[in-house]
């Protein structure tokens, strides 16, 4: 896959759009980087030999690494997957291996993914043959499995540092899940040694509760002494029915309060109302800590916020945001408060927020927009300091000024650095395994390279990228540096005249498809939701279906998504398709296309403006994404130099 560039950014610059950069270095899609620069990355036809052998000997090493694969491998020098085929050997070589052989070939393959698999592989059987000096023998610490770090502690245990070993089981006992079975003989051993303390057990139960976790709670209790078995009791039964907590007024222990806090938090899911009153009345009796009231009036406060019956009183939830000071609480009021046009509290949230968060460009924009619907004066300067911000609520700021867009674009930095023969050896084994097909490995080993750098040199990383022509990747090295004014290496220009040729047919603007694939898969044409949407315009199998019958072509299956060219013109068309239902209204379509049109449909009441309507959206995610595909337009137009618009004038003044 190629990045087809467009025309270089020079030339005057039309109205509506300030770039303010050199117009040769970025242009849409092409590297400033030299092939010179990269001379230590041979092309994928350089490699065409070597990776006939490699493919030769991975078939032989199938059927037995004998003389005939040894020769290959022999032959085999400074090509990347070598290491792939070590790594398969040495996996059958773990029963007999010693730490320096483990060692060994761990330092070979550092710069890849295949060492951390390696030593998890190691691990695990050692751990399971009891050799503990081995086992140990090759960490500096707890490893982060918790599978692992059973074996690790058991390995201490049987090594003689019986505190360490004991500390590491209570804490990871002390959960609301069963733990694997690795860790059975360590928690034998410990609880044997030192026995459960009823404060440990009661902890346990309580995460339990949390996780929704009955049979856990039940499991404690053969742990428990008598008086701590009739609390779980009570707590198994809280935990079934919590209503059980209302009119429970009788004074008890600690352990009795924390019963009362589960049960009132578990009500607040079901009818905050109700949560509310009985918290209200347990208040009279119970000894609840801060810790507890904090706890609990959280939890009503969110359901009461989200609840579309039976929440808790208003004023009292108003004034429970103003008090607990939690982002997380103030966001969602917030928005309710921005969906009716209440400008005053819209100024009062916005100062709960903590300064990170009241400082962000969309805040900002509630700032000076609440201030303006209270009819205030002197915003003025607010306005023109967010106009001045590449996103959605900077652009929005700037057309409520009339002012050109500002892209606020970086240079590349040049020269390359000298990347560690680690880096070099990630960047030569993506490419070569996306050369074979292996899209997910090579994906893996680029993030795996990108997590091995200094945060200031990853986006010279996605340079390379972007000669090779890898533009997904470009974007995660971007990312990955949270080199944010990158727009070379953000927005590169892929499946071009895939995206020319199926907006001609349907009608659309290409970079309207192309904003809108960008967003959706960073433009990485094997993505895969965990919902099972795929391809660079992330479609579920059953709308692809029903596109396609609509278009009166034969559906290729799931896998066929994977293709560019399938892709973009089934998910184009569903696009088009929303754009007519909602009469060409965009913010509506990417909403639909998000969260699906019912949803759209059921959030649309016609009464606010299109900035509430827009960040008042329920889902977060939608939220978003609807910003986030508008800005990208403006972006890819600006860099194109071709007239930008974060809005049409239908899209600014209909009713949401």
């Amino acid at each position: 896959m190629k990045s087809l560039p467009l025309l270089p950014l020079c030339g005057a610059v039309p109205a509506r759009i300030l770039l303010g950069l050199c117009c040769a270095l970025l242009s849409v899609g092409i590297s400033t980087v030299s092939l010179a620069e990269i001379d230590w990355l041979p092309t994928p036809e350089q490699w065409a030999d070597e990776r006939a052998l490699y493919q030769r000997a991975a078939a032989e090493l199938d059927s037995g690494a004998g003389d005939r694969y040894q020769g290959m491998r022999d032959a085999l020098t400074d090509y990347p997957l070598e290491v792939d085929l070590d790594f398969s050997v040495k996996l059958g070589q773990l029963h007999d291996m010693t730490v320096e052989e483990a060692s060994l070939f761990m330092a070979s393959a550092k710069g890849t993914p295949l060492a951390s698999r390696f030593l998890v592989a190691y691990l695990r059987h050692k751990g399971q043959d009891r050799r503990w000096q081995s086992f140990l023998g090759v960490l500096d610490a707890a490893p982060a499995m918790p599978e692992l770090q059973c074996y690790y502690y058991r390995a201490k245990l049987a090594t003689g540092n019986r505190e360490v070993a004991f500390q590491g089981a209570e804490r990871l006992w002390d959960v609301g899940f069963s733990q694997d079975d690795a860790c059975d003989p360590l928690f034998d051993r410990w609880i044997t040694s030192r026995g459960l303390s009823d404060n440990v057990i009661w902890s346990r139960a309580l995460k339990a509760f949390d996780a929704k976790n009955g049979h856990l709670i039940r499991y404690v209790k053969r742990f428990a002494s008598v008086p701590l078995q009739r609390d779980l009791d009570k707590l198994a039964a809280v935990y079934r029915r919590p209503s059980r907590v209302e009119g429970d007024h009788h004074h008890g222990s600690a352990r009795h309060a924390d019963i009362l806090v589960s049960g009132v938090v578990r009500l607040a899911q079901l009818s905050p109302a109700r949560a509310y009153q009985t918290f209200r009345s347990l208040q009279e009796d119970a000894a609840f800590t801060e810790l507890h009231v904090r706890t609990v009036t959280t939890a009503i406060v969110r359901h009461s916020l989200f609840a579309e019956r039976s929440p808790a009183p208003p004023e009292w939830v108003d004034a429970q945001v103003a008090a607990l000071r939690d982002d997380n609480l103030t966001l969602i009021w917030l928005r309710k408060a921005i969906g009716n046009g209440e400008w005053q509290a819209v100024l009062d949230g916005v100062e709960w927020l903590s300064s990170g968060l009241r400082g962000q460009d969309r805040w900002r924009y509630w700032s000076a927009r609440s201030l303006d619907g209270l009819g205030e004066r002197g915003t003025e300067m607010l306005w023109e300091s967010l106009a001045t911000a590449r996103s959605f609520h900077g652009f929005m700021a700037a057309d409520r000024l009339s002012l050109d867009y500002q892209l606020n674009a970086a240079m590349p930095a040049t020269p390359l650095p000298a990347f560690s023969a680690p880096v070099r050896l990630g960047v030569g084994r993506a490419q070569e395994l996306m050369v074979l097909g292996d899209w997910p490995e090579a994906k893996e080993q680029w993030r795996h390279t990108l997590n091995q750098m200094r945060q200031a040199e990853r986006a010279s990383l996605g340079e390379v990228a972007l000669e090779r022509g890898w533009p997904d990747l470009a974007t995660d090295a971007a990312n990955a540096g949270a080199s944010w004014d990158r727009l070379d290496l953000r927005f590169p220009h892929s499946y071009w005249q895939i995206f020319q040729s199926v907006a001609e047919e349907l009608q659309v603007d290409p970079y309207e498809l192309l904003s809108l694939a960008r967003r959706e898969s960073g433009l990485y044409p094997r993505a895969r939701s965990k919902v099972g949407a795929r391809g660079l315009m992330q479609l579920m199998p059953a709308t692809a279906r029903s596109v396609a019958k609509a278009r009166k072509e034969v559906y290729g299956g799931a896998g066929s998504l994977y293709d560019p060219s399938t892709n973009i013109a089934l998910g184009a068309t569903y696009y088009v398709n929303l754009l007519s239902r909602f009469e060409g209204n965009r913010v509506k379509a990417l909403a639909a296309y998000n969260a699906g049109p019912s949803r759209v449909v059921r959030w649309t009441q016609k009464e606010m403006a299109v900035d509430q309507w827009v960040d008042s959206i329920p889902f977060g995610e939608t939220r978003e994404y609807v910003q986030a595909v508008l800005a990208y337009l403006v972006i890819y137009r600006a860099r194109a130099e071709r007239p930008a618009s974060l809005l049409t004038a239908s899209e600014r003044e209909t009713l949401y």
